[in-house]
């Protein structure tokens, strides 16, 4: 397998938990990890629609709103990224994640704060313990922290364009997004697999300092969750495609969300799998959750 980066930013993983949903599907035949993830079900969800005037046609922000708006206010998570090229070579790593939202009752940043993320490695051994700290802020640049267990030491970094561990998988590609990172404008719908979609052209403002250049995304109507995103690079190059899985989606509590993603490099010629193997949604996630002590603990 062809050697793949391993700078000091790029010595962990971060898993995703996009809405990259498909159709409602009929409940798969229940498995020990499906049974571990019922059993985490949820508040009822929000509607995701909203009364519309006769005749509104939705703009591409307002489907992207509702696609953001396909997510927990937090969740825990532990998964499992394989790796591999046409050759057949693969490589796994493992970690867990927390994520919560610091919106205000009113849809508003609290103190400047969008989100935070926490990331800790369990798999390989030589990465075991490190870790990741993303604070996502409100029309600024974000603050990013990483550990290493063989130094023991936090520091600040900057992530743009990181890879993952041995991945095809950017931080960029799995910290969720903020709709004030973007502009957004509709394109005509399509299909994936037969599935009526919105498509919306995604272009990252200044402040997100994105990797890309643009990236379109391919939406399914009922529940507003993307099937299909394509990236393009500041060269104006396709680069990039994320699928998910159809059959691994999962309902919780009117939250769609895929336990099997593929992201594939274009270029390379490579993949990524992701697998969430255990999801808790909602849970009640302190401040001191996130905190640079948290990072550095074992």
């Amino acid at each position: 397998m062809r050697a793949r980066s391993r700078s000091f930013a790029a010595d962990a993983a971060v898993v995703l938990l996009l809405a990259l949903a498909g159709p409602a599907l009929a409940d798969p035949p229940a498995t020990p990890q499906r049974l571990l993830l019922e059993t985490s079900r949820t508040r009822e969800a929000p509607p995701l629609e909203d009364a519309l005037p006769e005749g509104h046609a939705l703009s591409g922000k307002e489907i992207y709103e509702r696609v953001l708006r396909n997510r927990f206010d937090a969740y825990v998570q532990t998964s499992s990224l394989v790796s591999g090229d046409r050759g057949g070579s693969e490589q796994e790593s493992r970690l867990s994640m927390s994520w919560k939202s610091y919106r205000d009752e009113d849809d508003q940043p609290t103190r400047g704060i969008l989100s935070k993320t926490l990331v800790k490695y369990t798999h390989p051994f030589d990465l075991r313990f490190s870790g990741y700290l993303i604070v996502s802020n409100h029309q600024r640049h974000n603050d990013q922290f990483v550990y290493l267990a063989s130094t023991r030491r936090v520091r600040r970094v900057n992530l743009r364009g990181e890879a993952v561990f041995g991945t095809d998988f950017t931080f960029e590609d799995v910290v969720p997004r903020e709709v004030e990172d973007s502009t957004y404008r509709r394109m005509p719908d399509a299909e994936v697999d037969g599935v009526p979609c919105f498509v919306v052209e995604v272009t990252p403002r200044a402040h997100a300092d994105s990797d890309y250049s643009k990236f379109v995304v391919y939406v399914e109507k009922e529940h507003y969750v993307p099937l299909r995103t394509r990236y393009w690079d500041d060269r104006d190059l396709e680069v990039k495609e994320l699928r998910a899985q159809h059959d691994s989606i999962q309902d919780f509590g009117g939250i769609f969300v895929p336990l099997h993603t593929t992201m594939r490099n274009l270029q390379l010629d490579t993949y990524t799998s992701l697998e969430v193997q255990s999801l808790e949604p909602n849970p009640k996630l302190r401040p001191t959750d996130f905190d640079l002590r948290r990072l550095e603990s074992h």
